[in-house]
């Protein structure tokens, strides 16, 4: 071997060492945050580009975390699969800095409860299917469908779960941006992050979805803002400017009124999430709940009262307290828990809700004295009401 072949073979194996070095480092890293799911990613990652240069240890790797060839787990095989956009076997794009994806791939996506609306949400994202669905015919007439969409609302109102929703739908996987988590400390890294995202997303069939776009998408005329956060803003338009018509583009965000106003016009339709009523939260206690719930349908009710006009996560949360609460202490501890998230929302409400509160309490089996001091109206209002 020569002096300059010698010199290439060490350099090679030098670039292989580090190369390996830093998918460990990435392994390690996912290993320590208890990411499991991505950290079997990684490793198949890994063993593809071992098995690619013929190095043996690919086969120690997949003996080590999934045994023999055919017995890797489906749900890594779906992982890697999901992770790959068709006719490609490159993964989704990851930020040069940190080596974690860019992007969450969900498919299929999970609801972790059914989708509960007001019938004017639930038509528009109606409307949403229904084009995607009739290309064919709106392309006869020379129609196109809606390519973007935006969902406002306050947190945990529903509006990742209606994205998840129209993916679902249309039997596609959903694509999750977050770009509050995109941003880098390098914001130059950041544009060209949301760029490898939106190429990724443009080439296979998907629900593209932007959460926290107020992240990036802020009013330009913020003087808190350096230049180049603003810059960011340009960038974020020229790509959703140049999204296709094949895909569908959902953005969300909690706080519209601070996205730059040529952000509002970069959508085709907007759809505003509103808090739910305390009839939208019974329906999805009920929802959620079957025969051999522990906690009874009339102190659902009555934490569904309590928490309307809130959000439906913060309903979920608080059933899911009582539920601990009742099946490990009974209905003892669950009815001490009860009067606690009771009295917390009560003040809140109007005094027609409070009547209403009072009267699901004493359905619940708490007694009439202990009701109306919940809810926080006199006894003998109490008595008028029952």
């Amino acid at each position: 071997m020569s002096s300059a072949e010698r010199n290439q073979s060490l350099s090679d194996h030098s670039a292989q060492l580090s190369r390996l070095r830093s998918e460990l480092v990435q392994i390690a890293r996912l290993g320590a945050r208890g990411d499991g799911e991505k950290l079997r990613i990684q490793v198949l990652r890994l063993i593809r580009a071992l098995r690619a240069e013929g190095d043996d240890l690919a086969e120690v790797l997949q003996a080590a975390v999934f045994g023999r060839d055919d017995t890797t787990p489906a749900s890594a095989t779906r992982s890697v699969r999901r992770h790959a956009a068709p006719g490609l076997s490159l993964p989704v794009p990851t930020d040069g800095d940190s080596r974690l994806d860019l992007l969450r791939v969900e498919d299929p996506p999970v609801l972790p409860h059914p989708l509960v609306q007001s019938s004017a949400v639930i038509r528009r994202l109606d409307a949403l299917i229904s084009e995607r669905r009739s290309l064919t015919k709106l392309a006869r007439a020379n129609l196109q469908p809606s390519r973007t969409v935006l969902f406002t609302g306050p947190p945990g109102v529903g509006k990742t779960l209606a994205a998840r929703h129209l993916a679902l739908q249309l039997q596609l996987p959903l694509l999750v941006l977050d770009l509050a988590s995109v941003i880098s400390s390098f914001l130059g890294r950041t544009g060209n992050n949301i760029k490898q995202a939106f190429d990724f997303a443009k080439r296979r069939n998907c629900v593209f979805f932007l959460d926290e776009l107020d992240a990036v998408a802020k009013r330009r005329d913020d003087d808190s803002d350096v230049g180049e956060l603003k810059r960011l803003v340009t960038v974020l338009l020229q790509e959703i400017d140049l999204w296709g018509d094949g895909n569908l583009l959902v953005a969300a965000t909690n706080h519209a009124s601070l996205l730059d106003s040529a952000v509002w016009r970069r959508f085709d339709s907007t759809i505003e999430f509103p808090s739910p009523t305390a009839e939208q939260l019974q329906k999805l206690g009920d929802l959620v709940s079957d025969n051999s719930d522990v906690v009874s349908p009339e102190w659902r009710n009555a934490l569904a009262v309590v928490a309307a006009h809130s959000s439906q996560s913060d309903f979920i949360r608080d059933l899911n307290r009582l539920r601990r609460a009742t099946l490990l202490g009974g209905k003892v501890e669950g009815r001490i828990v009860l009067s606690e998230l009771v009295a917390a929302g009560a003040t809140d409400l109007k005094v027609g809700d409070r009547k209403k509160l009072a009267v699901l309490l004493v359905q619940a089996g708490i007694s009439q004295r202990e009701a109306s001091k919940l809810a926080k109206i006199a006894r003998e209002t109490l008595r008028s009401t029952l």
